[in-house]
């Protein structure tokens, strides 16, 4: 059989800690993973169809078209009752990050084209793809698919096991053979309806990458975690089975391995080489991260503000097609006294993060800036020479909107802000009183409380000088790859030495004769779509870069994720 990815580019893309979760029970229901209940069925090997309940907890994951139809894209492994285990590249079409209303998910599946009654759809609430999740080499190729209904279990719909932590040394499996599963192209490339299966032997590093070197020396990752496996014939995996797991048999009970990520094209292009090896991700390799977001899965903003960063566009709609005004409300002004004077001069930007709290970048409220105090944060702002601020909206309406300023009662300076130089660069600063949220201008952003993969990201704030600075702005970024960035700047003598706490991004819309920066503390925020609710999320806050279009306008921002622990624990503290 040949079976594979959702879309073809230049690859087929087919797609411890806390040890009760990864163990081989699901103690939240008490259910035994990995156990089929129907074990009469007897199954065949080499690429034939399997039988019906013989692959419980394979799962086929569909893609909402406009016309109504649901186009089947790729496979998943159910591995609780809330969650489905698949590829992240799953769940991007055309370097779009599609939103988790756009899926749905079949259990209890055997034949795709006609359900049985055996077979149960789940609505997605949520799509959790990895932070670092790579779309041009498919590495960190993993993502959870959050079921809006809690998955109940029944002979043909099982969980399967998280791969054991005493066995996670890929050697323990070079040489075995796992079997896979999905609905992908078989013979005469084209999608099948009955469930295929195949079984593939997992072969070592040295061994994948001489069989086809310029193909994989980019998809193998350095640090392992990815691995191959294919037995170079025609049996293999092919386009529609990405996201699909590689199960094994431990101990009287099913484990996944890993997940089907990404392949060769044949030597025509079209579809896939079944005589090439395929690369899988390696569960291992993630199973904190997985339980991490298990976890957390009921509390995705930090400071637990239900209402925080709501987006009201379809959350297809592109950020430039969105207006400016009233959109980013949490983006804030910090006001400087100027000393001896009754002036007042506004130098850095920050975010609106609770009722009481704004932050900020650390060297904004350090004793740089002679002559001038830090004073006040102004909230709602939108345009520096008016006040009240008036626009009208799509329908003819006209709403005018008015600053708050607000003094601050306490600065907090990250303890280790500059050490080492240029690292730790974050502050909150505390208001006397809180921001009157109630105003349409004045609204928190959510803070996440992990960090989740967003292809496109989007700045606002007033820039430092230009023709336009005196009204808020926004530029679309992209993260840029952290060793390209830290070579960037080791040559300007610059040394960014913590990749966690610092992310860079480059702008996609540069304008030749507007390269003024951002001020220092603008907001870099990215739109989730969670329980049914588009929200912005922060992620970082614009720290340094450099002048005059240098460096191809790539900018360094404060990874706000790595400081979330210090941010809650200030806030609780605080917060009285």
């Amino acid at each position: 059989m040949t079976m594979g990815s959702k879309a073809i580019g230049w690859v087929f893309p087919v797609a411890l800690f806390l040890m009760l979760i990864i163990a081989s029970h699901c103690a939240s229901r008490g259910v035994p993973c990995g156990q089929k209940q129907l074990t009469f069925l007897a199954y065949v090997y080499k690429g034939q169809a399997a039988l019906e309940a013989e692959w419980p907890w394979h799962a086929a994951i569909f893609q909402k078209q406009r016309s109504g139809e649901q186009d089947y894209i790729c496979g998943g492994t159910v591995i609780s009752e809330n969650f489905v285990l698949t590829a992240a590249h799953c769940t991007i079409s055309f370097r779009m990050t599609l939103s988790a209303e756009d899926f749905t998910v079949k259990l209890g599946l055997h034949n795709k084209s006609y359900p049985s009654e055996h077979t149960r759809s789940f609505e997605v609430v949520e799509i959790i793809r990895h932070d670092a999740f790579n779309i041009n080499n498919l590495q960190n190729d993993i993502a959870l698919l959050r079921t809006e209904k809690d998955i109940s279990y029944s002979d043909y719909i099982q969980p399967i096991c998280l791969w054991p932590v005493e066995k996670s040394d890929l050697n323990s499996v070079i040489g075995s053979s796992g079997t896979v599963a999905g609905w992908g192209v078989g013979d005469g490339y084209k999608l099948v309806d009955i469930l295929q299966q195949a079984t593939l032997s997992v072969v070592d590093y040295a061994t994948c990458l001489k069989s086809k070197p310029e193909h994989f020396s980019k998809l193998l990752s350095d640090d392992k975690s990815n691995y191959c496996a294919g037995n170079q014939n025609m049996t293999n995996v092919c386009d529609g089975d990405s996201g699909g797991g590689m199960y094994f048999k431990v101990d009287n009970a099913w484990y996944i391995r890993g997940i089907v990520s990404a392949g060769a094209r044949s030597e025509k292009g079209r579809h896939c080489d079944p005589q090439q090896f395929v690369t899988f991700t390696d569960i291992p390799y993630y199973l904190k991260w997985i339980v991490q977001h298990q976890e957390v899965v009921k509390k995705r903003n930090l400071l637990n503000l239900g209402d925080c960063g709501l987006d009201t566009h379809n959350i297809t709609t592109p950020e430039p097609s969105k207006p400016v005004f009233l959109q980013y409300p949490w983006t804030a002004m910090l006001e400087f006294r100027v000393e001896g004077t009754p002036s007042v001069q506004t130098i850095c930007n920050g975010a609106l993060i609770h009722p009481r709290f704004v932050i900020t970048v650390g060297h904004c409220v350090d004793s740089a800036f002679r002559k001038l105090r830090l004073k006040s944060v102004r909230l709602g702002e939108y345009n520096l020479k008016t006040n009240p601020d008036k626009q009208k909206t799509t329908d003819g309406k006209e709403i005018s909107t008015t600053i708050q300023s607000i003094d601050i009662e306490k600065v907090f300076k990250h303890p280790h802000f500059n050490n080492p130089r240029y690292d730790n660069n974050i502050a909150l600063l505390k208001l006397k009183y809180p921001a009157d949220v109630a105003r349409p201008n004045v609204k928190p952003i959510c803070l996440p409380t992990l960090e989740d993969f967003n292809e496109v990201y989007t700045i606002s704030g007033w820039k430092r000088v230009g023709q336009l600075s005196h009204v808020l702005e926004r530029n679309t970024a992209l993260l840029e790859d952290k060793d390209t960035c830290r070579t960037i700047y080791g040559k300007m003598k610059v040394n960014l030495v913590n990749d966690a706490n610092q992310i860079c991004g480059t702008y996609y819309h540069k304008q030749e004769l507007d390269c003024f920066h951002f001020m220092s503390g603008a907001p870099l925020q990215y739109v989730k779509n969670a329980d049914r609710k588009n929200q912005y999320f922060l992620k970082g806050l614009f720290s340094l870069g450099f002048p005059n279009c240098q460096l191809n306008y790539t900018d360094v921002f404060t990874n706000v994720n790595s400081y979330t622990k210090w941010i809650a624990s200030v806030v609780d503290a605080e917060n009285v």
